[in-house]
């Protein structure tokens, strides 16, 4: 077949026509098929994150409710149990006929009531309902008010507004009280103290509690390292990623304590 032949130029501008169209209609169903196949896998990719956020969430939920079970339940039978051998002590205390049954009596009473107190301090980190800031803040300073009466040392609190209240964790909760009534102990013990301030603020992302007493004070360089007292505060609050620093001032001590907040989780 010659080149010149009508039938050739046919076929050859067909061909220089379908070419293209060929070309294009191959390279739409490759992108097509492309897009499909994309999007089919990060569907598949959001249902995975959604059900490993699903397990997540339910393993929350089932960890909150068996918390709250444990505290709900030391509150109905030891809570009741520990009342009771309070009050038959009390009762006892009352009708006993010698010195040294007082005295016996009187530490049964005694140890039943310092059961009872921390029994209470268990169950309210236990109890998700105060996982959070405002419940801490309010917490320690009912707490420290009611210690430091006891022991006749004046008692104020001093605290910026809170202007969102974050969640708090059961652990950072118990750990931050136990770091302070360390603290409130070592005070009452060893300062000599007639008054103790606490105060609170918000640095950006960061939760300042500041303990301050007018006693004797003392040199935080030279307390032994080996001390319990001081090493458990300070294991405390690494453990949940805060810190502790003590200064000497004149007179008195300042223990600052310092934990993160989450700013993007509050609760409203």
């Amino acid at each position: 077949m010659s080149l010149d032949d009508p039938k050739v130029i046919r076929l050859i501008i067909l061909t220089a026509f379908l070419m293209p169209v060929l070309l294009s209609g191959l390279l739409i169903w490759f992108l097509v098929f492309y897009q499909k196949k994309k999007l089919a896998q990060q569907l598949e990719k959001k249902d995975s994150l959604l059900r490993e956020q699903q397990l997540i969430i339910e393993k929350q939920e089932s960890i909150q409710h068996e918390r709250n079970r444990i505290a709900a339940e030391m509150h109905d039978d030891l809570g009741s149990g520990l009342t009771t051998i309070r009050y038959l002590s009390d009762r006892a205390l009352q009708k006993a006929s010698s010195e040294e049954e007082r005295v016996q009596i009187g530490l049964i009473a005694s140890q039943s009531n310092a059961l009872i107190r921390n029994m209470s301090e268990i169950i309210w980190a236990l109890n998700v309902r105060f996982d959070t800031l405002d419940s801490l803040l309010a917490y320690l300073r009912r707490y420290a008010a009611e210690f430091l009466d006891e022991h006749h040392i004046s008692f104020s609190w001093n605290q910026n507004e809170l202007l969102e209240n974050f969640q708090l964790s059961g652990e950072v909760r118990r750990n931050i009280h136990l770091t302070v009534k360390e603290a409130l102990n070592n005070i009452v013990k060893h300062s000599g103290a007639s008054s103790v301030l606490i105060h609170y603020k918000t640095e950006g992302d960061t939760a300042l509690l500041k303990i301050q007493d007018n006693g004797k004070g003392f040199i935080p360089d030279t307390i032994s390292s080996d001390g319990n007292g001081l090493y458990n505060m300070k294991n405390r609050m690494k453990s949940i990623q805060g810190n502790i620093s003590i200064l000497q001032n004149h007179p008195g001590t300042e223990i600052v304590l310092q934990f993160p907040i989450n700013p993007k989780t509050p609760i409203t």
